[in-house]
């Protein structure tokens, strides 16, 4: 394992840990295949890239939750984590990681917000429209115990080959 990796897991450990605190769930879940009978050749080629947004603050992800966010190259990719810096709502600069876009591959997700003792996302279905050039992610968060915390989940994938398509995140 090369050094850098072996330094973005140890760090993306110990924030999961301070996040722990916070209140902000932050276990990791792995966004699941969609449940719905989607034909394999229509679902795009993608990764969790949820640790990727470890170096966002609490305040930060809560402040942007809901909102979709598609980043297609790296001058967006640093416009992101600028606004997150901008929004002074994180008591130190946010940690940006890298993200490989060569090859067309594009960033897209959400952060979920809700009460309870844990919350994941589930991806339900990708349904994608060739035609239209347009790209549909339907997810269902989910909250799970009685515990009064306000959490925020992320839900990050990389995907392949829809680089010029619109891309849609639905949360039901």
């Amino acid at each position: 394992m090369n050094l850098f990796l072996k330094y973005l897991l140890r760090g993306s450990t110990i924030l999961v840990v301070l996040l722990a605190g916070c209140g902000a769930d932050t276990s990791p879940v792995t966004p699941t295949p969609p449940e719905q009978n989607t034909p394999q050749a229509a679902i795009p080629l993608w990764t969790d890239e949820n640790p990727m947004m470890n170096g966002i603050c609490f305040e930060s992800a809560l402040d942007a939750a809901g909102q979709a966010f598609v980043l297609r190259n790296v001058e967006e990719l640093i416009r992101f984590y600028d606004l997150s810096d901008n929004s002074r709502l994180c008591r130190h600069p946010v940690k940006r990681n890298g993200f490989d876009f060569s090859s067309g591959r594009i960033l897209a997700g959400i952060w979920g917000v809700g009460r309870g003792c844990t919350a994941h996302h589930e991806l339900r279905d990708f349904i994608r429209d060739d035609a239209a050039h347009k790209l549909e992610i339907r997810l269902r968060f989910i909250t799970e115990g009685t515990c009064n915390y306000e959490l925020v989940h992320p839900f990050w994938i990389g995907l392949d080959g829809v680089n010029d398509y619109e891309i849609s995140i639905v949360v039901e």
